[in-house]
């Protein structure tokens, strides 16, 4: 163990950076929150050969109050951290364009950078007290991006996401000072903290589940997620997401591998895991199940995401070599997968104003480059090679093989693993292949504008004016306004559904004018200008190249799974 003080740095270091930020103009908040989350991941990449290497990089700072800040960077931590910020990253610079039109942006970057820091002390933390500390700020910080849009819709998921994010956080703390209490520590580098033997050991275990599952988006605890994603900026929907719900993922995985212990359970506690395992496939069926009814886009990926978590959860609580190793790589590969498909899907919204998938229809030929990466990434949902969906699948399906013949379990749960995974791949091919199907080959229906199909916050304020102009202008006022715009007054004198066509082509044309004109979008097409299309093109190139070679999410996720197995 080295002593080291960049473990800290990378979590203090966007605290630190938010005492600037009145010092930034408006218009440069998300770009400085992208250089922020830049030079976070600098500071990770620094520490990779030296962990790499097998140290651990190892910072405490005493309190004074019996409780130890401890700041470590070991292999899960850096591998789970630097996921976290080349999205956090990306999806910085991607909202340079989306929030143009926002509001609130102040607020908007002061909580993702306090997310951020949030996120960085969970993964980069030595012990349950400081793990605990950071894992509440990010639930605090993450659910005032839910806020965000202060809608009626956003206010009531917000508040659901805080107020489980809360109940779960105390939970938590109930295991954790249950631990310190029975073992006297709460040291997270050990394989067992030392609950062997207690009573008390079964009420720990769940209480940790709860709270962590609670952020993971786990079954029962999932309620919050399909109500978030929908009305959080699409920037935020996938961090939470591709990040944040990795979070309870890492801190499930921390609970069997370290506070239990692997050994331990295998001996004595088979009959806390059987049960977890149970859900996580219960969740994976779930997740896709509710996925296939959703209309509107963002929520039927949120769905999708319960279904990945469950993955996830699955291929730890396999309690094999080859199951950590799926359970890493889908982590890795969720981040990419999901972060892209909702900037896609945050694209089709802030250009065109459609969320219902119906809508979506032939959306490939008007957004050429956007329907292209989600078509990819939604493949590599379904776990078709060669991209990354199929690599972490197939650990996750020798995982289950493997975990039969290590016994473990009864045999026949490692095929009924086996068999969801192949059902959800199916499950996944029926939401998913419809939506690029229709992308390429239907065509799109007439459009209509209605409050529920149109988001006027996501084009430009222009296109706002001309719709107004259809409304409240009167004809004197017509020479002030520029002539395509004057050429909508008349519509004042017609029909109601005149007038609402009318706008409805006024609008388009307006949108479509500035963008191509003022945004600088791509070959004349719909799709958005290069800001918000380099994020979308670059997790979409990772998913296709670790898919091809997979070789560094694939060496670090042995090295994890060697701490346990070797």
């Amino acid at each position: 163990m080295i002593k080291s003080y960049l473990p800290l740095l990378v979590v203090m270091f966007p605290l630190i950076a938010m005492i600037f930020r009145p010092f930034v103009q408006k218009h440069r908040l998300y770009h400085y929150t992208a250089i922020v989350s830049g030079v976070t991941l600098v500071l990770i990449l620094y520490m990779y050969p030296a962990i790499m290497e097998g140290s651990i990089l190892d910072l405490t700072l005493d309190t004074g109050l019996g409780f130890n800040f401890d700041f470590r960077a070991d292999l899960l931590g850096l591998f789970v951290g630097m996921i976290a910020v080349v999205l956090w990253t990306l999806s910085s610079i991607y909202s340079i364009e989306y929030m143009k039109h926002s509001h609130a942006h102040a607020r908007f970057n002061i909580f993702s950078m306090l997310s951020l820091s949030g996120m960085m002390g969970v993964v980069f933390t030595g012990n349950l007290f400081t793990l605990y500390i950071f894992f509440e700020l990010l639930s605090v910080a993450s659910a005032i991006l839910v806020f965000h849009e202060e809608t009626p819709e956003a206010m009531k998921a917000g508040f659901k996401y805080l107020f489980l994010g809360i109940a779960g956080g105390l939970v938590l703390l109930f295991s954790i000072i249950m631990t310190y209490a029975i073992a006297g520590t709460g040291d997270l580098t050990l394989i067992g903290i030392g609950l062997q033997g207690s009573n008390w050991l079964p009420w720990i275990f769940w209480g940790y589940i709860i709270g962590f599952g609670v952020k993971a988006g786990l079954f029962p605890l999932h309620i919050w997620l399909p109500s978030a994603h929908p009305v959080a900026p699409s920037g935020a929907s996938a961090l939470l997401s591709g990040v944040m719900i990795k979070a309870g993922a890492y801190g499930i995985f921390k609970t069997i591998y370290n506070i239990i212990g692997y050994q331990d359970i295998v001996k004595n506690h088979m009959g806390l895991l059987l049960p977890l395992l149970i859900i996580s496939l219960f969740t994976i069926f779930l997740g896709s199940a509710c996925a296939i009814t959703q209309t509107e886009i963002k929520k039927m990926l949120a769905y999708s995401s319960i279904s990945q978590i469950g993955y996830v959860i699955m291929g730890f609580c396999l309690l094999s070599p080859l199951g950590i190793i799926g359970g890493m790589i889908h982590v890795f590969a969720h981040a990419l997968m999901k972060g892209t498909l909702f900037m896609c899907a945050g694209a089709f919204i802030y250009k065109t104003g459609l969320r219902n998938l119906e809508d979506l229809k032939g959306i490939g030929r008007r957004m050429p480059w956007v329907t292209s990466a989600f078509s990819i990434c939604a493949l590599s949902m379904i776990g078709l090679p060669p991209f990354i969906g199929f690599i972490s699948k197939w650990f996750l399906a020798l995982g289950a093989l493997q975990a039969m013949k290590m016994g473990n379990y009864w045999s026949g749960f490692g095929l009924i693993a086996l068999l969801t995974l192949l059902l959800s791949s199916l499950l996944n091919l029926v939401y998913y292949g419809p939506i690029v199907i229709g992308a390429w080959m239907q065509t799109a229906p007439m459009e209509t504008v209605s409050s529920t199909e149109t988001d006027f916050k996501s084009v430009p304020n222009a296109a706002h004016q001309a719709v107004d102009a259809t409304e409240r202008i009167t004809p004197a006022a017509a020479p002030d306004l520029t002539e395509d715009t004057a050429s909508s007054v008349h519509i004042k004198e017609q029909p109601h559904h005149h007038k609402v066509e009318a706008a409805s082509r006024e609008l388009d044309n307006t949108s479509s004018h500035l963008n191509n004109t003022v945004n600088g979008d791509v070959d004349g097409t719909d799709d958005p200008n290069w800001i918000m299309l380099i994020p979308i093109l670059t997790l979409t190139t990772a998913v296709l190249a670790f898919g091809v070679v997979p070789t560094l999410p694939l060496n670090i996720a042995k090295h994890i799974s060697r701490l346990f197995f070797p």
